[in-house]
């Protein structure tokens, strides 16, 4: 008879454990979920990447301003025209490995630089053209279903164009494909 007063307080015991559990899976499950919430798996650093690629451009020694080699001397904002129309016709990816380098097989990457001046004709120089070429249909939104992987930026800076000891106003449109 003992026995079986002593597997009814087990089992009584048993029954109002029940609550108790259901109570904690609650509260373990609330937690999991709080933490998969607020936690961030995944940063965006395209857009970082494409402002610091356009500073380096812009702002470098080896990028696209005029550099005074005789006061060692970078004029941010004034774009060396030689320079610009150097690199628009020789090499396109002649930027990558002067200035800026991802690597030889720059999977990061890749802008397209017009130079825009009134009266005159539109300038075009690259930085990684292959990929550029490549990436910039995927960056569309009219493309059927969606943009790519890839986020295409747009910026427009004014600057002064120099030449022959000339300052001349211009544009510069920059689209970055990251």
């Amino acid at each position: 008879m003992i026995s079986n007063k002593k597997r009814a307080g087990v089992s009584d015991e048993v029954v109002f454990l029940i609550p108790k559990i259901i109570f904690l899976t609650a509260v373990l499950f609330a937690v999991v979920l709080l933490v998969k919430i607020f936690i961030v798996t995944a940063t965006d650093v395209r857009e970082t990447e494409s402002t610091i690629l356009l500073n380096r451009l812009i702002y470098a020694k080896d990028g696209l301003s005029y550099f005074d080699s005789q006061l060692n001397r970078v004029y941010p904002g004034i774009i060396d025209l030689n320079r610009f129309e150097e690199l628009s016709k020789n090499n396109p990816n002649i930027l990558d490995t002067q200035s800026i380098s991802y690597g030889a097989q720059n999977q990061i990457i890749a802008a397209k630089i017009i130079l825009r001046r009134e009266g005159k004709d539109n300038i075009i120089s690259y930085y990684n053209k292959d990929k550029f070429d490549k990436w910039e249909p995927r960056a569309l939104a009219t493309v059927t279903g969606g943009s790519g992987s890839v986020k295409l930026s747009y910026y427009q800076k004014y600057i002064l164009v120099y030449k022959d000891g000339k300052l001349s106003p211009g544009i510069l449109k920059i689209s970055i494909v990251s």
